[in-house]
């Protein structure tokens, strides 16, 4: 299954999908990305960018839209600011530097995402949806519409991938197939083994030899 990237803009370095990617979804207002998602991301970028993985940032926005804009990202980003939620966790200024690669997901309204190609996207993520009765098929056909018209504001990434939340976490291919994904906080080492096992398949190297 191919994830459907759409952004508004890049704010910094070159984001262009490689042979393997790492693709951290966060909002600058969620106190999570910072504590769980930033540190792992930037010590698996320093750790394998010359392996083959490809780190791409995705500041997006599914709630607290005043904050999570794509000014706030680039405050992150040249002067390390913080805000909202996250500057009461963590303070004014974030230690760590970003050197990956971000953009910034594009916004959207449910009016302008449910048309009729977005629902069929979604529909094709159902298991088997080809094998239920026509019946059902309609009903989940208006369930997946109902869900893209409720959102007044949203991000299409975010909402045509239906991901649960931030952070996440999406291994892709250049062709941005999705090899693996997980949300939220996750052991550091079960996320390298994870990591490992794709940069062994890329670079042709047995997993034997690589454990």
């Amino acid at each position: 299954m191919a994830i459907q990237l759409k952004i508004d803009r890049v704010l910094q370095g070159s984001f262009d999908p490689k042979a393997l990617n790492l693709l951290f979804v966060f909002q600058v207002n969620c106190p999570g990305c910072f504590i769980y998602g930033f540190p792992l991301v930037n010590k698996l970028h320093r750790k394998y960018c010359q392996s083959g993985l490809n780190v791409l940032g995705l500041s997006t926005a599914f709630e607290d839209f005043e904050y999570n804009t794509a000014a706030n990202t680039q405050l992150l980003l040249t002067e390390r600011k913080l805000i909202g939620a996250t500057r009461q966790a963590l303070g004014e200024v974030y230690s760590q530097a970003i050197d990956f690669p971000v953009a910034v997901d594009q916004l959207t309204t449910g009016a302008a995402i449910a048309t009729p190609e977005n629902t069929k996207t979604l529909i094709e993520a159902i298991p088997d949806f080809d094998r239920l009765p026509k019946s059902e098929q309609a009903v989940l056909r208006q369930k997946v519409n109902a869900y893209l018209q409720r959102h007044t504001k949203t991000s299409t990434t975010f909402t045509l991938n239906h991901l649960p939340g931030t952070p996440t976490f999406l291994l892709v291919d250049q062709n941005l197939q999705l090899l693996d994904g997980w949300f939220g906080h996750t052991p550091e080492a079960a996320v390298i083994e994870r990591i490992e096992k794709h940069l062994c398949t890329l670079n042709g190297v047995t997993q034997e030899l690589c454990r």
